[in-house]
């Protein structure tokens, strides 16, 4: 079965589907979103990067580590404001842990904000939670991005 991507769905090509199966040609139609939004901005040397969305294994945890690998450095200090996650998986957990290693390997310090309940329970039962600073608003993320210089 081949896929065929337009804007925005993906189409099952109906020519396939007829030779396989013998039945006749429909489309089926699925639906596919880009499940995770990623916003940067900038204060001074401290870089924010704002996450909405499903944090998953695939090209959403990744593009996520690619933002904060591009950023780490240009800046002393990345705050991940995570107030917008509506899920997140293990893959998702162990690339982010993956982000705060190379973070810290570079020097850079990172900073979760703004981390929903369920998403903090799962940092905490995963003990990532013990590798990074989380705090409770960006204003207290960045204080500790500048008490930390």
């Amino acid at each position: 079965m081949k896929l065929k991507r337009t804007t925005g769905m993906l189409r099952v090509s109906g020519q396939d589907r007829a030779r396989r199966s013998g039945a006749p040609v429909t489309t089926r139609i699925r639906r596919k979103y880009v499940e995770l939004a990623l916003t940067t901005r900038t204060m001074g040397d401290v870089a924010v990067v704002q996450c909405g969305g499903k944090l998953v294994f695939q090209s959403e945890a990744s593009a996520l580590c690619e933002v904060v690998t591009k950023l780490v450095g240009k800046y002393r200090s990345i705050i991940v404001d995570m107030n917008d996650i509506a899920s997140i998986d293990g893959g998702g957990i162990g690339i982010l842990a993956d982000c705060i290693r190379n973070a810290k390997d570079a020097g850079t310090r990172l900073v979760l904000c703004r981390v929903p309940d369920k998403v903090r329970r799962l940092l905490d039962l995963t003990r990532v939670s013990s590798l990074v600073d989380i705090a409770s608003s960006e204003r207290d993320a960045l204080e500790r991005s500048r008490a930390a210089a």
